[in-house]
């Protein structure tokens, strides 16, 4: 597929998709530094909450990705 094909619809879900994996990230991040700050273990909890933030992220992407191929399945059926 080119990249000509996508429509605007497209654009914004991956867009948003991208949004979507960012926030998780800094969620991630904002509760470690949070929890660290109130229990005195600065760098370890936002470590672990990077890799949370992350986790989160990719399941976030990974989800999205089989309803997004599912929605095209129907689509390629009704054609």
């Amino acid at each position: 597929m080119a990249l000509n094909d996508f429509s605007k619809q497209d654009h914004v879900a991956i867009s948003s998709l991208g949004m979507e994996f960012a926030l998780a990230e800094v969620l991630g991040c904002g509760v470690g530094y949070w929890l660290d700050k109130r229990w005195g273990t600065l760098p370890w909890m936002l470590i672990a909450g990077v890799f949370c933030g992350f986790g989160l992220g990719i399941y976030i992407v990974w989800r999205r990705a089989k309803e997004l191929a599912r929605q095209t399945k129907t689509q390629e059926k009704q054609k």
